[in-house]
């Protein structure tokens, strides 16, 4: 696993360190309330597809998210608390390098009004009704095509991005 030593300590910071103490940071006021909802953001990369070759670290920092929302939501579901996980596929965002939105990449504005329909039905979702029809479709095929195929997407996505930095470079 060759990783920038920034970018791990950034993944890590965002996405388990912040998370957790965001939460924590909420969870007592909800407690003495005796209601609130917290809402975090998982990814297609760590539950959806069974591996994201090229992307280990950044699917298993969302992979904690995903269990870490889980445990909260059965820890806190009995004290008006709904925990939940949202996980979406590729959204149109300037950190997915994706600039416009299609049936299946929706929005990031598309996202979040689906994702504010979905809070308080289930602990792990995919609000965005495309997404979840991809996921059924993902599950129907074999673990082994299913990473075949995406160690070639996640190939070609790093060729184009060395391309393009070569490219800056001249």
């Amino acid at each position: 696993m060759r990783v920038d030593e920034g970018l791990l300590k950034n993944l890590i910071q965002v996405n388990v360190e912040g998370t957790t103490k965001v939460t924590q940071a909420v969870l007592q006021g909800m407690l003495k309330k005796k209601k609130g909802a917290i809402v975090n953001i998982g990814s297609g990369a760590a539950i959806v597809i069974p591996s994201d070759p090229l992307y280990a670290l950044y699917a298993a920092t969302k992979a904690y998210i995903d269990q870490f929302s889980r445990c909260l939501y059965v820890e806190y579901k009995n004290s008006g608390i709904d925990v939940q996980c949202q996980v979406p596929l590729y959204v149109a965002t300037k950190m997915a390098s994706i600039r416009r939105s299609s049936f299946w990449v929706p929005s990031s504005d598309c996202y979040a009004r689906a994702g504010l329909r979905a809070i308080g039905y289930e602990p792990r979702c995919t609000p965005y009704w495309p997404h979840s029809l991809l996921w059924g479709l993902i599950q129907l095929l074999p673990e082994s095509m299913v990473d075949s195929w995406r160690l070639g997407f996640c190939l070609g996505i790093r060729k184009r991005g060395q391309l393009k930095d070569s490219g800056k470079k001249e």
